[in-house]
C-alpha cells in the first residue's frame, strides 16, 4: 500500500464532502474490503502516522474555532475528519492550519469538522479475514506526541495572529 494508494482511497470513500461525513466510515470500511488483510493493515498504518503528525498546536486552534470548543475525542475525530478530507485539504492544512479557511462552514450550519473512520480498517480487516471482533487486530495505535511549538490556544490575541483568516472568519 502506498501514500498515492492510501489517497485514492481516501477520494473514492470520503471525496472531501463534509457535509457526508456520517457516510464516510461505511463508504471506507467497503472501499478498504477490496484489498488483502495486510495492505488494510499498511492502509491503517498510514493513517495512524497522518493523524499523529497532525497533532499540532495550530490545529488544536483551528478545531476549536471550527467546532466551538473540543476535548481529546474531538479534536482526535476533527484529525480523522481532516485526513478524510483528501490530500489537499490535509497538505494545506499541516503546512499552515489557517488554510482550513478554504474548507471552513458556519457554525450556525450545525455541521463540525469531525469523523469517525479510525475504525473502518479493522472493520475491513476483519470482513477480508472473517475474524471477530474479538480476535487481536495487528496494528497498535501509538499515542501522539505535539508536533511543533507548544502555545497557549486559548490565549484569543495569540491565536487571531496565528491563524488570522479563520479567526475573522468565525468571529463574523
Amino acid at each position: 500500500m502506498t501514500r498515492d494508494q492510501f489517497w485514492d482511497i481516501i477520494q473514492a470513500a470520503c471525496g472531501s464532502d463534509r457535509h457526508w461525513t456520517d457516510h464516510w466510515p461505511e463508504r471506507l470500511t467497503n472501499e478498504l474490503t477490496r484489498f488483502s488483510a495486510n495492505e488494510i493493515v499498511e492502509w491503517d498504518r498510514i493513517f495512524d502516522q497522518l493523524v499523529a503528525a497532525a497533532y499540532t498546536s495550530d490545529l488544536i486552534a483551528a478545531c476549536c474555532f471550527m467546532n466551538a470548543g473540543a476535548g481529546d475525542d474531538g479534536f482526535y475525530y476533527f484529525r480523522c475528519w481532516l485526513v478524510g478530507m483528501g490530500r489537499a485539504v490535509y497538505s494545506a492544512a499541516i503546512i499552515d492550519a489557517d488554510n482550513l479557511v478554504d474548507v471552513a462552514l458556519p457554525l450556525s450550519t450545525g455541521i463540525d469538522a469531525e469523523a469517525e473512520i479510525y475504525s473502518a480498517a479493522h472493520q475491513a480487516w476483519m470482513h477480508v479475514t472473517g475474524m471477530p471482533d474479538t480476535a487481536e487486530y495487528p496494528v497498535r495505535i501509538e499515542p501522539a506526541q505535539l508536533v511543533g511549538e507548544d502555545w497557549d490556544v486559548d490565549d484569543s490575541g495569540l491565536v487571531s495572529r496565528r491563524l488570522p483568516r479563520l479567526a475573522a472568519f468565525y468571529q463574523q
